[in-house]
């Protein structure tokens, strides 16, 4: 269900028109039903309606069909307060209508029942319930207010109903109570059940996200390892061949410039393994490192230290979750932490980037903020898709905040993105503490 309960529940634009395509049929079912028993009252029993008044109520309604169809297949959504105004003027609708056809006495007042519950399926609670009152109302309204004139049933041709208090009668008030219990218990059980459905259904999505990136990670630690593998045999035969050519050139007396680039190449050699290495390192879980106790502020400390001295640029940390003693694989932290500060740091290179520890409920929350360009709207529905960047070429592979994310279900949490573009960025990771506390 929604999270504001005075939004209806239709939150994608498909379910809306699809529902309201289904509640067109019903009213255009409705139109052919109402002609029907008129035409079968008109011809089998001794009852004058007032067919201008029933069949002007007919017409609008129609028309009211025509109106919605031309709606329905010109919109791409359908408002949410729209249903409710449009089942609101069916009860209206059809509270006039058993008015002017034989008012509480109409055995056909449990239609009533047919909103309710279309509201209690479609429509967020609070909403359903306002419905239900309505159709409560407008069954009393049908005792209250005088009768129209009304031939048939035992009645003289031309005379009105009795002017009788038809709410003092027992047996209509009995009908009237036991309406709106059902419709009290319709709206209460079906919004349960509703609201159990749509409970599973956002269990069944997690879940196959959860192994749709599961899949992903696994075809990531494949390719990591595999890359690992076959990259190997050739860094090592570079970095051998390098350290020999080195080591002839200083017995030669060779020229510093020549001496300079065989470490470069050993240098890079090493880099390039180091890179593998963390690769295959992040795609899984690192078999060498175990879990360690470290403080919360060191770790902290120690990241943003890490980080300046690479990079040049000062983080701001807001520590405010006190320090506590984390039980981690701090390495594997580390990495993940400031795979976000490198992402803030790509977004805004000259602005702040801020670091702020805090505590929301029993999860430990680490934002990581800068004031860069944001992400546009469909980035930001996939960011965090395995090789997904905005980041010109050569500068990432997308994998920060899919590691990241990953990382933070591990330890219980889960990874927030907001941004709006021109206004930012803030990740913030969430681990449960008794987790990650040792």
């Amino acid at each position: 269900m929604p999270e504001n309960p005075h939004d209806i529940a239709a939150p994608r634009p498909e379910s809306s028109r699809i529902t309201f395509a289904w509640l067109i049929k019903l009213r255009w079912g409705a139109v052919a039903c109402q002609l029907t028993l008129i035409g079968i009252v008109s011809l089998f029993f001794a009852i004058e309606l007032p067919a201008a008044i029933v069949l002007s109520f007919i017409a609008i309604q129609a028309a009211g069909n025509l109106f919605f169809q031309y709606r329905l297949a010109h919109r791409a959504t359908i408002a949410p307060l729209f249903f409710a105004l449009v089942m609101a003027w069916d009860i209206i609708h059809l509270t006039v209508l058993l008015y002017f056809t034989g008012g509480p006495m109409n055995p056909f007042t449990f239609l009533y029942l047919v909103h309710v519950a279309m509201g209690a399926l479609i429509m967020a609670e609070i909403w359903a319930w306002g419905l239900a009152g309505l159709t409560v109302a407008g069954y009393a309204l049908l005792f209250l207010l005088p009768p129209p004139p009304v031939q048939g049933s035992g009645l003289v041709a031309g005379q009105s109903m009795p002017a009788c208090n038809l709410f003092g009668n027992l047996h209509l008030q009995g009908m009237w109570v036991a309406y709106s219990l059902t419709a009290c218990f319709i709206v209460f059980f079906l919004g349960r059940i509703q609201k159990a459905l749509v409970g599973h259904q956002q269990t069944l999505l997690k879940l196959d996200e959860a192994r749709v990136r599961g899949e992903k990670m696994a075809s990531l630690a494949t390719l990591a390892a595999g890359a690992a593998h076959e990259f190997s045999t050739p860094l090592s035969t570079i970095a051998v061949a390098a350290a020999e050519m080195e080591e002839q050139l200083r017995e030669a007396g060779g020229e510093p410039e020549l001496l300079a680039d065989a470490g470069l190449i050993r240098a890079e050699v090493r880099r390039c393994s180091e890179i593998l290495r963390q690769l295959a390192a992040d795609a899984g879980e690192q078999p060498g490192e175990l879990f360690t106790k470290i403080s919360l502020h060191d770790l902290i400390h120690q990241l943003c230290r890490d980080f300046e001295q690479e990079s040049g640029r000062r983080v701001t940390a807001e520590l405010l979750a006190g320090d506590v003693g984390l039980f981690a694989p701090v390495q594997t932290w580390r990495r993940t932490l400031k795979g976000l500060l490198k992402n803030a740091l790509d977004a805004d290179p000259t602005g702040a980037i801020g670091c702020r520890v805090s505590r929301e409920g029993d999860l430990l929350a680490i934002t990581v903020s800068d004031q860069g360009s944001g992400f546009s709207p469909e980035a930001l529905a996939r960011a965090g898709e395995p090789f997904f960047t905005t980041k010109s070429p050569g500068r990432g592979m997308g994998l920060g905040i899919f590691l990241a994310r990953s990382l933070a279900e591990r330890f219980g949490g889960e990874l927030r993105l907001r941004s709006a573009a021109g206004q930012g960025t803030s990740v913030t990771f969430l681990a449960r503490l008794d987790r990650i506390v040792g």
